[in-house]
């Protein structure tokens, strides 16, 4: 009669095998919740763009008076490109609320662009913005663009590379398309930056 029995317990082979196929579960279940994230903030990125189109559009009809033949925009008898007015002038935060777009935020700053001598869109990331198709800095010559044609944006902060990489699957469906921060450069180098939706 065995008062005691034996009992057999985890082979190290066994437990390896647990562990490996538990990592692989959980790789699987990270990778699909960020790929979902991804879509979700790409999606979140057009919709916003939309939205303060329709506000620029609306801030258009209503400031008609203010934009000049060229797409320039004159307020206080001082007349410069959209991008160059702070939000304080121009007021399309206004228009956001009203349009449902009250959380989106606008970059509030220019840079200073010494070699053509103006002011240049350089929206911060994690920003949207507005800009015309007025002069940019091309393979070290200087190109006009029509100004007349508007363009609403927002630029990736560093972390949304695989954001950047599903809005770039929607390009054709969405109406935007990937450049630097401004909005009539094209891609420098292969380096995407922001995203654009043309106004008008």
């Amino acid at each position: 009669m065995q008062l005691f029995s034996r009992r057999r317990g985890f082979t190290l082979i066994s437990m390896l095998i647990v562990i490996v196929i538990t990592g692989v579960l959980a790789a699987m279940i990270f990778m699909s919740s960020s790929e979902a994230i991804a879509t979700a903030r790409a999606a979140a990125i057009i919709a916003n763009l939309e939205t303060l189109k329709k506000a620029t559009v609306q801030w258009y009809i209503n400031n008609r008076e203010k934009v000049q033949p060229d797409g320039r925009v004159k307020i206080d008898g001082v007349e410069k490109p959209i991008q160059e007015w702070k939000d304080d002038k121009l007021h399309i935060s206004s228009y956001l609320s009203a349009t449902g777009g009250a959380g989106i935020q606008l970059a509030s700053n220019t840079t200073y662009d010494s070699e053509l001598g103006n002011q240049s869109t350089n929206l911060v990331e994690g920003y949207y913005g507005i800009c015309d198709g007025g002069t940019v800095k091309n393979n070290n010559s200087v190109i006009e663009y029509h100004r007349n044609a508007w363009f609403v944006g927002y630029r990736f902060t560093k972390s949304e590379e695989y954001v950047r990489e599903k809005i770039r699957g929607r390009m054709t469906t969405s109406g935007v398309f990937l450049g630097t921060p401004d909005a009539h450069q094209n891609t420098v180098n292969n380096q995407d930056t922001a995203v654009w939706m043309r106004v008008f």
